[in-house]
């Protein structure tokens, strides 16, 4: 968190519920700079290029009084600039030069009108300008008299005319540059008199605003403005009503004004955290919004919005990656953001070059930001995998982890969990007894005793479930019974596919024996998961062996209904099948493993062992109780290997008992490295505590055997042979019968030669 480095973001990684948000939310409180200097952004109007607004970064606050202080200055200008104009010093040097103007085109029309006379001619003013007549005797000469004149005489006063319309030409040209010249005595003596005002203004904007080099250059660029549009503020022009229709503009004139703050930190603690739940284009980069005016859209820099990359700049955003990948655009557009290091507000149709209406180029913002991503591991990974710039813009992996192991200390710091959890979720208090019994459910959830889940999504809806059933009993704290009750509640909601497995299995319909002997059967133990729910159902395995070449077939592989892991586990027992008795004995028989009554895909290899054990109990016939299930792996060598699932699974299969009765010799085989795991219910425990139910847990297939037939395996004597009434001599005998009955010529020749010897 605290390397500016670039490149440095975060990835915050796990599964969902597990409290990314809130940790996150926490470390960053704990563990932000408070004395990082955090900035208000605001655009201002570029006097120089309108559709170029200009961007100021301002010390936290100093936003609002930029945009006060100018706003008041504007409006002083108003007030004072119209009195300033009507100044008699100005009016009286104003008129001087309008004088001084009148007295010099007088004199420059007398100037003609003296040549005129000297010349016999007179200057006359009409409608469409200036004539010039000759005269004699005082009086206009006539056409006719003019013609009577001789051509000498005519020339001579045509040539007087010319001269004398040449002048008039002259000065009137000279004219519109005096009078402009005059305009300009005018502007700079009003200028002088609105500066002086101005400036005196200006100079009363706070200190700590003119200390900063940006509001500086900005205040002496408006003033330039506002110098170069007196009659704005003289009430000369109509400024709020356009000239043409008469209505009124979507802005005003004095809007170039304005000061528009897209970041306001005055009342920010710290430095800003921002969390953006929605991140589309515009909502993490800004947009540019229009107006209609008379068929058109207009915009100015008042208009410009900010994104979360604005507010959180100096700070942290906050994003999620799922949320984050489902908007087009947007994640080319933050690595550009984070490598440039340059915040860019621009319309999506410029970005993807499609023609669009007007806009404005707004300065980019330098960013100084940190991002920290939330999403699973599998996100993360595609990315990493992917995205060559992924890596170099997140270079810090942060993986939350899922569990915490069980310890009385760590009950401890999960019981404040949980009341922080309480007091988040404005809920009754919990009694010991409910912390308890959550702490219990949390360890099931992770299905491991010596583990605590740290998924709060599951603890926190288990604690406002149980407050509901606290309310309808209308007492003021969460006990016992209302964790117990949301639980069963919780079971009860998903539990209708549960409840059609075991109703068709009570029915007869789905095959399933708890008493009795058989031989080449047993029970296996399967688990379901439906979306959130899980729980375990016996299923009935079943194994035939006849002559053949020593291979076992997986029937479910053979109609493609078994997964990998499912294919592994009879290959496996194959192996050990081999490297059990084929060293003694070859193996002349083939076998058929499969899952009875089983019409969807099978995968994982917990029920390798009960089918290794439905597999030996075929070929020795040695039959196997029925009352007692198992679970678990099994590798070459015959131990048996932890599973998942136990609890489900062990509950699944007492509960099909139960149901028919508690014969006390029932109960489940478990691999002994699954003791940690096991979290069953508090029914199970009554059972398994008064003798009623049993949990066996092994680690060989021999120890296996014996309790499902009562007999031994059976080990090697010194000759190198297993006991006859061992299971081991009776898998032999059977092979050797086999190997008899596959090639009787073999055996006659072995007995020819034995009696020969």
């Amino acid at each position: 968190m605290g390397i500016p480095s670039k490149g440095f973001n975060i990835y915050v990684m796990g599964s969902t519920g597990l409290g990314k948000h809130s940790v996150t939310q926490r470390l960053l409180a704990e563990n932000i700079d408070k004395n990082k200097q955090v900035y208000d952004w605001c655009y201002v109007n570029n006097f120089r290029e309108n559709n170029k607004p200009s961007i100021l970064r301002l010390p936290a606050g100093m936003g609002k009084v930029l945009k006060k202080k100018v706003q008041q200055l504007i409006d002083e200008l108003k007030i004072t600039v119209p009195a300033a104009l009507q100044n008699e010093n100005l009016i009286r040097e104003t008129d001087l030069l309008q004088n001084e103007l009148n007295e010099k085109e007088i004199a420059a029309f007398q100037a003609i009108e003296k040549k005129a006379d000297e010349k016999q001619c007179v200057l006359k003013r009409s409608r469409n300008g200036y004539l010039i007549h000759p005269v004699r005797n005082d009086e206009v000469m006539s056409k006719e008299a003019f013609s009577k004149l001789s051509l000498k005489e005519q020339e001579q006063i045509n040539n007087d005319i010319e001269e004398l319309r040449f002048m008039v030409v002259n000065l009137l040209k000279q004219v519109p540059i005096w009078d402009q010249e005059m305009r300009a005595k005018k502007e700079k003596l009003e200028r002088e008199c609105v500066g002086i005002t101005l400036d005196y203004l200006a100079g009363q904007l706070p200190a700590e605003l003119l200390e900063i080099e940006s509001v500086n250059k900005y205040t002496q660029k408006l003033k330039q403005h506002v110098l170069d549009n007196i009659p704005l503020f003289s009430g000369s022009l109509e400024t709020e009503i356009n000239e043409y229709t008469g209505q009124k503009l979507s802005f005003s004139p004095f809007t170039v004004y304005d000061v528009n703050i897209i970041v306001d930190n005055s009342k920010t603690e710290g430095i800003p955290v921002i969390y953006e739940d929605n991140p589309t284009f515009v909502n993490l980069f800004g947009r540019i919004e229009h107006r209609g005016e008379f068929g058109a859209f207009v915009t100015n820099f008042t208009l410009i919005k900010p994104g979360a990359f604005h507010r959180a700049n100096g700070g942290y955003l906050l994003l999620d990656v799922n949320q984050l990948l489902n908007k087009p655009f947007v994640w080319d557009v933050i690595k550009r953001t984070l490598l440039s290091k340059e915040l860019r507000i621009q319309p999506l149709e410029q970005l993807l070059s499609i023609n669009s209406i007007a806009s404005l180029e707004p300065d980019v913002a330098p960013v100084d930001i940190k991002v920290i991503l939330f999403g699973s591991r599998l996100f993360y990974y595609l990315l990493k995998q992917y995205d060559p710039d992924f890596s170099q813009l997140f270079k810090v992996q942060a993986d939350c982890a899922e569990e915490i192991d069980r310890t009385p200390e760590a009950c401890q710091m999960y019981a404040k969990f949980i009341r922080h959890l309480q007091k988040e979720s404005q809920t009754r208090p919990l009694s010991n007894e409910a912390v308890a019994r959550i702490i219990e459910y949390a360890a099931r959830q992770v299905e491991d005793g010596e583990k605590l889940t740290l998924h709060q999504g599951d603890i926190n809806s288990m604690i406002l479930e149980s407050n509901y059933w606290a309310g309808e009993q209308n007492q003021d704290v969460i006990a016992l019974e209302h964790i117990e009750k949301a639980i069963d509640e919780k079971d009860y909601r998903t539990g209708y596919y549960k409840e059609l497995i075991t109703e068709s299995i009570h029915r007869g319909i789905s095959k399933i024996e708890t008493e009795g002997m058989r031989v080449g059967q047993v029970n296996g133990l399967s688990v379901y998961r439906i979306d959130d729910s899980m729980f375990g159902r016996p299923t009935r395995i079943t194994a035939a062996v006849h002559l053949g070449q020593g291979n076992v077939i997986n029937i479910e592989r053979e109609v493609s209904l078994s997964g990998p892991s499912h294919s592994k586990g009879i290959m496996i027992l194959t192996a050990f099948m081999r490297q059990q008795y084929e060293q003694r004995e070859p193996l002349s028989f083939s076998a058929t493993l499969t899952f009875e009554q089983s019409h969807g895909m099978v995968d994982g290899d917990s029920a390798s062992t009960a089918e290794l054990c439905a597999l030996i109990s075929a070929i020795a016939q040695v039959p196997l109780k029925q009352g007692i299930a198992l679970t678990g792996a099994i590798d070459q060598h015959g131990n048996v290997e932890a599973i998942g699932g136990v609890n489900e699974k062990i509950e699944g299969f007492f509960e099909i008992c139960s149901a028919r009765g508690l014969t006390g010799g029932q109960g489940v085989i478990i691999p002994k490295t699954n003791t940690a795991h096991l979290m069953i219910n508090q029914k199970v425990r009554q059972a398994v505590d008064k003798g009623e139910f049993h949990i066996w847990t092994v680690d060989h297939l021999d120890q296996v055997m014996t309790l499902l037939t009562d007999k031994e395996m059976g080990k090697l004597d010194d000759k190198q042979r297993y006991p006859a009434s061992s299971i081991n001599g009776a898998v032999l005998a059977r092979i050797k019968r086999m190997n008899k009955a596959k090639n009787p010529e073999n055996e006659d020749t072995k007995r020819s030669k034995k009696q020969k010897d």
